[in-house]
């Protein structure tokens, strides 16, 4: 496995150098390792937690605001509009005359990104202690992150002055290059190797009882609350930096990239792949990603009703997702082998406690009648 791992990795930090700068395959690898950051974000909090959150993308689209602002506003800086003025574009479309005072600290694009970081994750925080501490969970809390990402939705709609409204933040310098693609990568292996310690640790333990049995776990003396406010903050972390390297990655981010649709897709990732399996989030995102690519080009009217069968085959016939399923029969098979080992052991140690003879043979030290 770990052999399997590096060869992935080095398929996906090699390949530019092949394949160029230029090319379109480029750019997919780059948004596919967010998409995985962002499906392992929810495999931490779903998978081994039991929180379902349909509004994720609320903090993956916070992270990618902060940075696209601040790409924009030093674009703006740069590259005057057509009246002369060196503020975002779309404020002046909306009226504004001046960048507002509260986003000049943006301009450090460090500033930024330590806001595109550290917001996300103070908002998962104050929404934890209002929901976990209160003892909601299941379905209220999934249509509670359903509320949440919605009403992000509706602000940036509504203060398109600030946020770009429909039309989204456009045109600004972008960081798309081989470079950018190997901190990306760098950044997917470390939150990778963190899930990893984190799942496998005392707190992994606890954190997957809490999911299977939480009243047991709260008998047993755990605070169930604040292990959940702790998973959500490092997931909401997750996503916010995938979010923000998105943004720098892609050049364009939209009021849609922080609504319940990517937030539901996210969720069809992690469970296409398998959930509690970590390598099953990357490998649902590039799995349905890539699929979509390749059939959105192929059978343009189509690609989406596959996909959703995909989703609900998956579903029915592997419940446990691509990686999990895979996991089981290998167990299984496993299993059954050991077990007709054992059982030949067992017959070969018994024939020789009986030193077994052919009938009407003596055996030694005897003397035939």
């Amino acid at each position: 496995m770990l052999l399997l791992g590096a060869a992935v990795v080095a398929v996906i930090g090699g390949f530019p150098v092949v394949a160029g700068t230029d090319s379109y395959i480029l750019l997919l690898l780059g948004k596919f390792l967010c998409y995985a950051i962002f499906a392992l974000s929810i495999d931490l909090i779903w998978g081994f937690t039991g929180i379902l959150s349909l509004g994720q993308a609320v903090y993956f689209g916070i992270g990618a605001y902060f940075v696209a602002l601040s790409l924009k506003i030093n674009y703006a800086l740069d590259h005057p509009t057509r009246y002369g003025n060196k503020f975002p574009d779309f404020m002046e479309w909306n009226g504004l005359k001046a960048l507002p005072h509260f986003m000049e600290p943006l301009v450090s694009t460090p500033f930024a990104v330590a806001c595109a970081l550290i917001v996300p994750t103070a908002l998962a925080f104050i929404f934890g202690v209002i929901t976990f501490k209160r003892h909601i969970y299941g379905v209220y809390c999934a249509v509670i992150t359903l509320a949440e990402s919605l009403i992000l939705q509706e602000f940036i709609i509504e203060y398109q002055a600030y946020t770009g409204g429909f039309n989204g933040i456009t045109d600004y310098s972008n960081y798309l290059g081989i470079p950018f693609l190997w901190f990306m990568l760098a950044v997917t292996i470390a939150f990778f190797l963190i899930a990893r310690v984190l799942t496998h640790s005392r707190i992994g333990t606890v954190l997957k009882s809490i999911r299977d049995n939480d009243l047991r776990a709260q008998f047993m003396g755990y605070n169930v609350a604040n292990y959940r406010i702790f998973v959500f903050c490092v997931s909401a972390f997750m996503s916010a930096a995938a979010g923000a390297m998105y943004a720098a990655w892609v050049g364009i981010i939209s009021y849609l990239d922080t609504g319940p649709v990517f937030s539901v897709e996210g969720v069809i990732w992690t469970a296409v792949g398998g959930r509690a399996t970590l390598i099953g989030p990357f490998l649902g995102a590039f799995l349905v990603k890539g699929l979509e690519f390749l059939l959105s080009g192929v059978l343009a009217a189509f690609w989406q009703l596959l996909v959703g069968l995909l989703f609900i085959f998956v579903v029915l016939v592997m419940p446990d997702g691509i990686v999990g399923s895979i996991a089981h029969w290998l167990r299984r098979h496993r299993k059954g082998t050991l077990t007709q080992l054992r059982e030949e052991q067992d017959l070969l140690a018994h024939d020789r406690e009986h030193d077994w003879q052919p009938a009407g043979v003596p055996r030694s030290g005897e003397e035939s009648v």
